[in-house]
């Protein structure tokens, strides 16, 4: 186990390692919230008087 503590933290490729797990695991949980909230916040298209402005 201490070897591959000491691979993970003492390399380079360690490293890189750690980094690339974490950009998949914060894509992963970034992807499962983002369906979550589509499901919860419904498009729900266009308004009836055509104004999609924030400040109109």
């Amino acid at each position: 186990m201490d070897a591959f503590f000491s691979f993970l933290f003492g390399t380079r490729e360690g490293v890189a390692v750690l980094f690339v797990a974490g950009v998949v695991i914060f894509a992963i949980v970034a992807f499962v919230l983002e369906k979550r909230t589509h499901k919860i916040y419904v498009d729900r298209g266009p308004s009836k008087d055509g104004d999609d402005s924030f400040w109109g």
